[in-house]
């Protein structure tokens, strides 16, 4: 099957239609665009601000029977500045909602008018000072709310543990145990208690530069133009442009009330084109967000090897040495490198530190068990080295959102 009918199904299987239709749809998808734009919110990082409230925290153990059917909600690490975020999302909506059609072929996203945007640009654009100016906020007053999380944490943990201790008869020496999973004797434990809850909640603040480079409120479009694209759109604006310019000295000869009839309607034409210019410039700078695939391949390969190196060291650590098949495991890793970046994905820093690993493990494998014991701390040390190079891409792809080259038709 060729790319283009290839493509043709993967669209009419999104669509729901027959492959034969889909000539049609792209007909008609041209149609749209000529007349306004598909068009979705992208916001990301809001909901770092506030985050999910445990039953800890809320003085209710894991075995309490409140838990079987009982929320426990969110919390807001970023008073007053939490609400605020939430209230420009909720503005973001209103206004795409406002200006803009639903179309239900094309899914989550919205027709908007080149009618409608100009109004919608001014207050998008409106909303995104907003939030700018918020994050400044945010990142300003971080030490301070991160003090002030902390006594309110510590305030809130403290009536958490009277709440647990309260189901129990007084002084009774009895184990707490939290719904996620520690466990605190009720007699010795309670600053370890408090200190926990604490740090728990301090832990899931956004750092600064999450903040400034995690949270946004911006739109994308249903397609996202190529570089091709882009440079036929310049060309057909440009010569649209200059009919325009041809037309209005035509008529500046004609009848006057003709001629300003069709100023008006040449005065519509360069608006649209401007609208047009505008969303070219959108675009490019879509793709310029955009990471490749290639990166976004490599990165996701990072993350799985950083998450298994992890689970190496947490195993040296608890039993000074690989039980089971964990020394299989670590032979492995630098194979599945090999294989699963097929050729493409360079990192020469990861693949030697891999490389090294796979001859330190295979020495491992073949020495004696007396020996084994001198080869675990440079074992170590060369996980550590690898969980170092990929600690990057596991964040990144635990943090962002990953932005989909949207549908295409």
């Amino acid at each position: 099957m060729s790319t283009i009918e290839d493509r043709r199904t993967q669209t009419a299987g999104r669509l729901g239609i027959d492959v034969s239709r889909v000539h049609a749809q792209r007909i008609e998808l041209s149609k749209l665009r000529e007349a306004g734009l598909l068009i979705d919110l992208d916001i990301h990082g809001i909901s770092m601000f506030s985050v999910q409230t445990s039953f800890a925290e809320l003085g209710i153990g894991a075995n309490d029977v409140r838990t079987e059917r009982m929320h426990a909600g969110r919390k807001d690490l970023f008073p007053r500045l939490s609400k605020r975020l939430r209230s420009l999302e909720a503005r973001a909506r209103q206004n795409l909602e406002k200006y803009s059609h639903v179309v239900p072929a094309f899914g989550q996203y919205r027709w908007l008018p080149w009618t409608a945007y100009e109004e919608f640009i001014d207050a998008h654009n409106g909303i995104v000072t907003d939030l700018e100016v918020v994050k400044a906020e945010a990142v300003a007053r971080w030490d301070e709310i991160y003090e002030e999380n902390r006594r309110f944490f510590s305030t809130a943990a403290e009536q958490a543990w009277k709440a647990l201790l309260g189901q129990h008869a007084p002084g009774d020496e009895v184990m707490i145990v939290t719904d996620d999973g520690p466990v605190f004797n009720s007699r010795f434990d309670h600053n370890l208690f408090i200190e926990w809850l604490v740090q728990k909640a301090l832990g899931k603040m956004p750092l600064r530069e999450e903040i400034k480079s995690l949270v946004r409120i911006d739109y994308t479009t249903s397609i996202l133009y190529d570089d091709t694209e882009i440079l036929a759109q310049d060309a057909e604006m440009e010569a649209m442009n200059a009919d325009i310019a041809r037309s209005r000295a035509k008529q500046a000869l004609a009848d006057h009330e003709v001629w300003e009839l069709k100023a008006a309607e040449n005065d519509y034409d360069s608006k649209v084109g401007a609208f047009k210019k505008a969303e070219m410039e959108h675009a490019r700078a879509q793709l310029a967000q955009m990471g490749s695939p290639i990166q976004d391949a490599l990165d996701g390969l990072r993350t799985n090897l950083y998450d298994a190196v992890q689970t190496l060291l947490e195993g040296l650590r608890k039993n000074s040495g690989f039980k089971g098949r964990a020394s299989t495991k670590a032979v492995e890793l630098y194979s599945y490198w090999k294989t699963l970046n097929g050729g493409l994905l360079q990192d020469e820093a990861l693949d030697q530190a891999l490389a090294g690993l796979d001859a330190e493990m295979r020495s491992y494998q073949a020495a004696g068990k007396d020996s084994r014991e001198g080869q675990i701390g440079n074992i170590a040390g060369t996980l550590i080295e690898i969980s170092t190079l990929t600690a990057e891409s596991a964040r990144k792809m635990r943090s962002e959102n990953t932005r989909a080259a949207a549908l295409e038709f």
